[in-house]
């Protein structure tokens, strides 16, 4: 196997930046060992080490059928459209490869004509879109909507020519033999090698686990890049949640086939009954946007209203379907596919409230008892209220996943290989294998190749204050210190926050910028990623703002981007209910919750942010870290020895000069 990654080898010749690194055939011939062995394998690998070729070559010299994971839109892409085609022919070995994504990406015929059957409920942007839909739509053979130029990738259409799991009409579809999702879940089955995402994967194992039939094939090895993202997808994934925003959804759609079916008023009656018990519901609810704390018990009468509405619909609308078979068979489908879409809906309301005797110890929430049971946490659920300014959700989270993914793992019978940038704590994997209970996996540490001793500078300014809740004026001061980098760097810079309140101080302060105020684009007003970073690249002079979403994932490279700011340590807000319910748990045992989740956590984070820097081996700039806690807490030295070797300056006038010098240099294509 190593004579591929040989400098004069079949990689090489094959693909054009191919360098021969150690670091990379150590970490394929781990990944060999664990595919003919079995087992598990966490696997850290820093930029430019090589981590796609290290698990793809031996993979494929296996010959086993695997499931690839990531996390992004863009790996996967990279993934099936380049890394996989390239490399099964440099050696010698194409195999069968299929992308499945979930249903969501797909366009739905059927909810295509309903949209295009409404016009009067569609305003002018979204018409404009769901015209391009529709030309798409005539030629599109494997209906991905991200292949739909010119439209955003949150474009408010795409929610109306798309299916849930909730409304999907299954086989009595009358677009069934043209259905997208069906072809592509269809064709996955048949592959050797299948690129999903850690939602598609955790919903296939579930699917499995429960014994039905799972949305791929049963596959030997599972490789999951990314996998720093893995343990909060999967958490999501195992949670019990109901909006009253699907609610109205269905709603909606129960009256539609209703009156086509010709039975409105049979089911009227009972349908305004339950769009009344969501509004109970949602007036007993927080008012305020945010997330609070919650158990049933709290909401007990409006659940149970709720409750005895939905049984009603489920009972009429079954009803009135019966009633009216004979005659209108296509409309009576719908109205059954309402029935047990409510029924669906019923059942996540019943495991959110559980069995009217449940415990309290298996609700994580403020004073809770834990004395029941402190032992298990995995027992434990958080349970909570997520408010916007349109619904409510209900949420039912797992506060310890481990015990579950565990069984899932062992219901794959699959070896498993983790792999990120981002998994170790100084060199310990300690945190990221308890999350997912891993006890025993083979652990292997493969440092970046790029000399970042040279290339890079990591600034912590004197000028800025400590961050707190309190601190007044600390976004100001971020920015007072780092635009004379900006200036230097003619633009070219993220600037890093860790809540939208930051964020938004700072789009208003430059705003006001007479240098800056028509330099810079900023998350926020639903605006994809994409677009932003399609501006940011275009424009090649300005500074783009963003939150958590921008730490990870975005890939920037060459002169582009030559300055990151970061306006302080990523820890977790307190106000999260599912995180002060995990720190709840860990107290209970004796632990700490401080070092066995907000710090691990938070220097995974930082390292993420970081890592937006460097993506090439000729990539050049200043990190700034605006946060005195790198280096006046004792903590900052596990922060600092997770980060990779960067030169630490706290002096102003150093980080200019590096930062003139690198702005400098001229552009160069990245490699």
């Amino acid at each position: 196997m190593l004579e591929a990654f040989a400098p004069n080898g079949p990689l090489s010749s094959a693909i054009e930046s191919f360098v021969a690194r150690e670091g990379q055939q150590e970490m394929a011939l781990a990944v060999a060992e664990t595919l003919a062995d079995g087992g598990c394998l966490i696997a850290e690998a820093g930029a430019g080490a090589g981590k796609t070729l290290a698990y793809l070559v031996p993979a494929l010299l296996a010959g086993r059928r695997a499931v690839i994971s990531t996390y992004s839109r863009n790996l996967q892409d990279q993934l099936f459209l380049r890394d996989l085609p390239q490399v099964g022919e440099a050696l010698g070995r194409p195999v069968r490869v299929r992308m499945l994504k979930g249903r969501a990406n797909y366009l739905c015929r059927y909810r295509l004509a309903l949209a295009a059957d409404k016009p009067g409920e569609i305003d002018g942007r979204e018409r404009v879109d769901l015209e391009s839909v529709q030309a798409w739509a005539g030629h599109t053979v494997s209906g991905d909507l991200a292949r739909c130029e010119g439209v955003p990738e949150n474009a408010p259409i795409l929610r109306r020519v798309t299916s849930t799991r909730e409304n999907c009409l299954g086989k009595e579809c009358p677009d069934f033999e043209s259905c997208h999702v069906f072809r592509a879940r269809e064709q996955a089955v048949q592959a050797q090698i299948v690129v999903v995402n850690h939602h598609v994967l955790m919903a296939d194992l579930q699917l499995k686990a429960a014994g039905a039939e799972g949305l791929l094939p049963k596959f030997d090895c599972l490789i999951v890049d990314e996998a720093h993202a893995l343990p909060e997808v999967a958490r999501e994934s195992l949670a019990s949640s109901l909006g009253t925003g699907q609610i109205l959804d269905a709603l909606g759609d129960v009256q539609r086939e209703a009156l086509a079916a010709g039975v409105w008023a049979e089911v009227e009656e009972e349908h305004d009954a339950l769009r009344n018990a969501v509004r109970d519901l949602r007036l007993a609810c927080p008012r305020d946007p945010g997330e609070s704390d919650w158990t049933p018990e709290m909401l007990r009468r409006e659940i149970e209203m709720l409750d005895f509405a939905m049984d009603q619909l489920i009972e009429c609308c079954e009803d009135a379907a019966e009633e009216e078979e004979d005659a209108l068979v296509l409309a009576t489908a719908g109205l059954r596919d309402m029935r047990d879409r409510l029924a669906y809906m019923s059942g996540a309301l019943d495991e959110l409230r559980r069995d009217p005797e449940f415990e309290y110890a298996d609700y994580a929430y403020p004073d809770a008892d834990f004395d029941a049971d402190p032992a298990v946490p995995g027992n434990l659920r958080a349970g909570w209220i997520r408010t916007t300014r349109s619904q409510v959700t209900l949420n039912l989270t797992p506060v310890d996943i481990a015990g579950d993914f565990q069984r899932l793992v062992d219901e794959s019978e699959a070896s498993w290989i983790f792999s990120s940038a981002t998994l170790s704590i100084d060199g310990d994997f300690t945190h990221f294998a308890r999350r997912l209970g891993f006890e025993d996996a083979r652990e292997l540490l493969v440092s970046s190749p790029y000399d970042y001793r040279r290339n890079t500078l990591l600034y912590v300014p004197q000028a800025v204050p400590v961050p707190g809740r309190t601190a007044e004026g600390f976004t100001e001061a971020i920015l007072m210190a780092a635009l004379p980098l900006a200036d230097a760097a003619g633009g070219r810079a993220f600037f890093l926050f860790t809540s939208y309140r930051a964020l938004d101080e700072a789009r208003d302060v430059l705003g006001n910028d007479p240098v800056w105020k028509d330099r810079f684009v900023a998350q926020g007003a639903g605006r994809p990623r994409s677009l932003l970073l399609e501006e940011f690249r275009s424009r090649k002079d300005s500074i783009l703002l963003g939150t958590r979403s921008f730490w990870q994932g975005v890939d920037v490279r060459g002169r582009d981007l030559i300055l990151v700011v970061i306006d302080r340590l990523p820890f977790e807000a307190p106000g999260n209910p599912v995180y002060r319910a995990r720190q709840q748990a860990v107290r209970a045992r004796g632990g700490d919750p401080f070092n066995e989740i907000s710090l691990p956590e938070a220097v995974l984070a930082l390292k993420q942010g970081v890592g937006r820097l460097v993506r090439g081996e000729r990539d050049k700039g200043v990190v700034m870290i605006c946060d005195q806690r790198l280096l006046t807490r004792g903590y900052g030295r596990r922060f600092l020895a997770s980060l990779p070797p960067m030169p630490l300056t706290r002096d102003p006038g150093e980080a200019l000069r590096f930062m003139t010098r690198v702005a400098g240099e001229p552009r160069r294509e990245a490699a």
